[in-house]
């Protein structure tokens, strides 16, 4: 179990992947912030990942899932942000590293592109791999120091 919050938020094309992994999240124990949509609607994905991105700004120790059609729009508007680090992750192996060589706070993945399976695994890794620190951690402040919001 966890104590940070995870924040999740997707477009209608990610609205189904984001309720399996919402329930799936509230079993394992972690704290879950559904930022919506609510409905399977069409919808902007740029707007849910502003929505968490302000979340997080607000949350420094909480972690966040953004779900779309690709992944890709999801990522470029919540790495706009100087204080996310998201990572669009096809797999459970640039989940782990996107963790402990980048310091991740965001998962991205992308629901027309990525099987359940490989995603929710995606998911699993992410949230229980931690930062390898040392020589990664400069990385994180040149990333942290670019832009501004």
């Amino acid at each position: 179990m966890t104590q940070s919050v995870v924040y999740i938020a997707s477009d209608h094309r990610g609205f189904e992947m984001k309720g399996r992994f919402v329930a799936w999240l509230g079993a394992s124990g972690y704290r879950t912030e559904d930022l919506g949509p609510e409905t399977d609607a069409r919808c902007d994905a740029s707007n849910f990942a502003i929505k968490l991105a302000e979340a997080l700004k607000a949350d420094v120790s909480a972690f966040g899932v953004l779900i779309c059609g690709t992944g890709q729009a999801m990522a470029m508007t919540a790495n706009r942000f100087s204080h996310i680090r998201a990572a669009l992750c096809c797999n459970g192996t640039v989940a782990r590293f996107s963790r402990e060589h980048n310091n991740a706070n965001v998962l991205v993945l992308g629901a027309n592109v990525t099987g359940i399976d490989v995603a929710q695994d995606c998911l699993e890794i992410f949230l229980k791999t931690a930062f390898l620190g040392g020589r990664y951690a400069e990385r994180c402040k040149i990333l942290g120091d670019l832009g501004s919001e």
